[in-house]
């Protein structure tokens, strides 16, 4: 999976097996701030919520997919966005679908994909919407030294979903189920993020 620049690579090592030991067991040492993942307000503001906090309705709910495919890479801003958000709504997650995953496994995914500027993201934090996600590794750019964007959905209490795949597939709205690993006091978790589509 690509890392984000400076994080350590995860390690996944099997430690026992059933043939020799009568049993299998794997040791995975990882960050949790890696991969398909949810940030939560704790992650960058202090007295934030953690992921054991979050309500059940926040993780359990609707998502509006926005497909930005066609633009060019990078902040969307309100006057651009909002006419592209259709019903979202309080309680709703947005998905912005940029097509990142054409990237995956190259230099391109660090620039590929497109996330709300800091006026924009206020217009949807007052929408109500419950968080973002991306099918790019961030909120921010990747040469951000600030993380303003991660700072102002997360100061509101929003969450943040990055590096997911198959945004594609997903209907304009559709029901959803944000998974991460239950941890108590976790700033964030590795997540299983599943959208329920009609045949």
């Amino acid at each position: 999976m690509p890392l984000y620049p400076g994080l350590p690579t995860p390690s996944f090592q099997d430690i026992a097996q059933v043939e020799r030991d009568g049993y299998a067991m794997s040791e995975y040492l990882l960050l949790n701030h890696i991969g398909t993942h949810v940030d939560a307000p704790a992650h960058q503001i202090a007295g934030g919520a953690t992921l054991d906090e979050i309500p059940l309705d926040c993780l359990v709910t609707e998502a509006v997919t926005v497909d930005l495919s066609a633009r060019e890479p990078g902040p969307i801003g309100q006057e651009e966005l909002e006419p592209l958000l259709g019903d979202l709504g309080e309680g709703d997650w947005l998905f912005l679908y940029s097509d990142n995953g054409r990237n995956w496994g190259n230099e391109d995914y660090w620039t590929g994909w497109s996330y709300p500027d800091a006026e924009a993201t206020q217009m949807l934090i007052d929408r109500g919407i419950v968080g973002v996600g991306f099918d790019g590794p961030s909120a921010d750019p990747v040469d951000t030294e600030t993380f303003e964007l991660h700072r102002v959905w997360l100061g509101a209490g929003r969450m943040i979903l990055e590096n997911l795949t198959n945004l594609d597939a997903l209907p304009a709205r559709a029901r959803i189920v944000v998974a991460p690993l239950n941890v108590r006091g976790a700033n964030g978790a590795p997540a299983r993020v599943l959208a329920f589509v009609p045949d």
